[in-house]
């Protein structure tokens, strides 16, 4: 067998150092993978549980919307109706109006009609008749043609010929409102315009003010019935720009409006989802390193089954154990033979009882490393007990045996410095090859223990009974 070159026994033990990090390497890949395993997948059952409540949300979004589209269409259809019998006595009496009539049935229409801050009869395009007139005097008298602000939708109701709500607009009173326009045709000729103005901050006010307690964002788009085309009459312009909301389509008279509607997290649910997400991360952590701990606790345990705990050396079960496949690779393989040396430390006894158990375990300790670095990698080194070694070399070269035995000879007699102090062992060696002595394995360990004697008997040059 070649003899390990110098620099091969300066990287041994790096080599086993790599070794167990490769093993802890691997613990940890496996600690990472069910902490992944268990973060990811806590993540999208939290993921799909917030997917679930966000359409159960969303549900009740929309339900929620359909109560203020239909409470907002029954309040405006409350409020407009009662004008449109108005529109049919005006063209009845195709314009040979009571003026005392007149004031009297816009009086009672007022005192019906909820939200309404006035009701106007324009013959032609002046407002002649108007109630209440106080608080609303400027309106009384004025010609639509000269209010530029109000003239062009004017006109396209009496073009159109069919009711329109428009607004919210600036009063000539002050204020802000909806105006309901109903033209009057009489003989299928434009004769006058009913004007129903209400009060739309607190029609908004009672119908969207509900979205508040409701933990919701509303905003209405549809100025003068234009839909998402009109301008923004209610709430923040910005919330039509965001996706994750709900539209509801109103039909008003002339055209529709849109609500918008978005449903605000509290930031208790946004806690409470963090809380369970960490909690979640946690636990996965903790199991990650429970495994990995778990893992390397066996691995631990393992090794003290089959290592010893001072020179981490093979114990005398792990080494019966590699002879056992070792005779048997043999009988594959007969061009090449086994050898198994057992070695007892001459004078160890000695060291241990002048100088203490912690001189003798490091003189073992440094017997176990030199003797390990002396053989190749797949070659065993193992301690069968007390100050016993023993020495498996699979796949030898026969001439390279009595090669190998000095060299673990020199390995196990080189001084080991402990406590400022050099200590040396003796070393004798029982040498049998496999097959020439044998092929059982409880039968080879016997002879090379015998003949680790008659080595001993040798080197003292007289002979000894053993002890």
């Amino acid at each position: 067998m070649d003899a390990e070159s110098p620099l091969q026994a300066q990287f041994a033990p790096m080599r086993e150092r790599q070794k167990g990090f490769r093993i802890r390497g691997g613990f940890a890949a496996a600690g990472i993978a069910f902490f992944l395993l268990v973060a990811l997948g806590g993540s999208a059952i939290l993921d799909l549980e917030a997917n679930r409540l966000e359409a159960r949300r969303s549900v009740e979004l929309v339900s929620f919307g359909a109560l203020l589209q239909a409470q907002l269409t029954r309040e405006l259809r409350g409020a407009l109706s009662l004008t449109s019998g108005l529109k049919s006595y005006l063209a009845v009496r195709e314009g040979r109006l009571d003026p005392r009539e007149v004031q009297a049935i816009l009086e009672n229409l007022y005192g019906e009609t909820r939200y309404a801050r006035n009701i106007g009869i324009a013959v032609g395009y002046r407002v002649t008749y108007l109630f209440p007139v106080k608080g609303n005097e400027p309106v009384l008298g004025i010609d639509y043609r000269n209010v530029p602000a109000q003239w062009p939708s004017v006109k396209r109701v009496i073009d159109g010929g069919v009711p329109v709500l428009l607004g919210p607009l600036d009063l000539l009173q002050g204020g802000r409102g909806l105006i309901y326009r109903i033209p009057v045709s009489v003989h299928g000729r434009y004769w006058g315009l009913i004007s129903t103005v209400m009060d739309a901050e607190s029609l908004f006010a009672d119908v969207f003010g509900k979205a508040v307690p409701e933990n919701v964002e509303l905003a209405v788009r549809g100025r003068d019935g234009r839909g998402l085309q009109g301008d923004v009459i209610w709430g923040d312009a910005r919330l039509f720009e965001r996706r994750d909301l709900e539209l509801i389509d109103v039909d008003v008279p002339g055209g529709k409006w849109v609500i918008a509607l978005h449903a605000k997290t509290s930031p208790a649910a946004r806690g409470e989802l963090w809380s369970l997400r960490i909690f979640v991360w946690a636990l996965a952590a903790f199991l990650g390193w429970g495994v990995y701990a778990l893992l390397a606790q066996r691995a631990r345990l393992a090794h003290l089954a089959m290592f010893d705990a001072l020179t981490g050396l093979p114990n005398r079960g792990l080494i019966e154990n590699r002879l056992d496949r070792a005779i048997s690779m043999q009988r594959r393989n007969p061009a090449t033979v086994s050898a198994l040396l057992f070695v007892d430390l001459d004078g160890f006894k000695l060291i241990n009882d002048r100088y203490g158990h912690r001189a003798g375990d490091a003189v073992l300790q440094g017997v176990a490393e030199r003797a390990s670095r002396a053989v190749r990698d797949v070659d065993s080194v193992g301690r069968w007990g007390g100050d016993e070694l023993v020495v498996l070399l699979e796949n030898a070269e026969r001439q390279n045996l009595p090669e190998l035995v000095e060299r673990v000879r020199r390995a196990v007699e080189a001084p080991t410095l402990f406590a400022g102090n050099e200590f040396s062992v003796g070393a004798s060696i029982g040498l049998v090859i496999v097959p020439d002595d044998g092929e059982a394995a409880y039968d080879l360990i016997r002879l090379a223990d015998r003949r680790m004697y008659e080595d001993k008997e040798k080197r003292k040059g007289r002979p000894r009974q053993r002890s």
